[in-house]
């Protein structure tokens, strides 16, 4: 299935039996709870970041750091919601997309007992399987703990309880959506999650 921004980051196509833990390169999307522009605004196309915006994106940026097996790829915080390419290394990830996100390839060792962990011949190291789904929540846990304490308030949702992910099958749909989340602020009147798009500018 191709990767449509306008529908796939407003619902979960998240396939049942899928291994999210055994690797795979996936588009992420996180949205805030009322829609409000907390994270800051869009100026001439290009994303202005409040204080909640910014610990957004370093939350992002640092989750490596917690889950070291974990490759980011571009992202984008926008004025209510996120994206992000987040990329586990496993057998079930296709090679050349470990390649082009700068992860490594790891093939799958039969017979080892190695079922929680891959080697890494490349390194020599054990990687940790991490699914997407302990990933994904615990970076909202943390953004929303920080930004509540920012603004110095307390059992307030951020988030929406669900997150939105596609899975990305090959190079091609890798760069078409890198492209789409580097580019989205240009597009934020556009946006169906902008809560001043009115029914006649949405896209059909």
């Amino acid at each position: 299935m191709t990767y449509d921004p306008r529908i796939h980051h407003r619902r979960s196509i998240r396939l049942r039996g899928h291994d999210y833990s055994g690797g795979g390169a996936y588009v992420v999307t996180v949205c805030i709870q009322d829609k409000s522009s907390l994270f800051g605004q869009v100026l001439e196309n290009e994303m202005v970041l409040s204080e909640p915006g910014r610990i957004v994106e370093v939350t992002w940026r640092t989750l490596p750091v917690r889950f070291p097996s974990v490759v980011l790829d571009v992202h984008q915080v926008m004025p209510n919601h996120f994206h992000g390419i987040v990329v586990i290394p496993g057998p079930g990830l296709e090679p050349s997309l470990a390649t082009a996100a700068g992860a490594p390839v790891i093939q799958p060792l039969v017979g080892l007992g190695l079922a929680p962990a891959k080697v890494d011949a490349s390194i020599g190291s054990t990687v940790r399987r991490v699914g997407l789904g302990a990933g994904v929540g615990t970076f909202k846990s943390l953004s929303a703990i920080a930004i509540n304490q920012a603004l110095a308030r307390t059992g307030k949702h951020l988030w929406q309880e669900d997150y939105y992910e596609h899975i990305v099958r090959n190079i091609e749909e890798l760069e078409k959506t890198r492209d789409y989340i580097v580019h989205n602020p240009a597009h934020w009147l556009e946006d169906p999650e902008n809560p001043d798009v009115g029914p006649e500018l949405a896209p059909a």
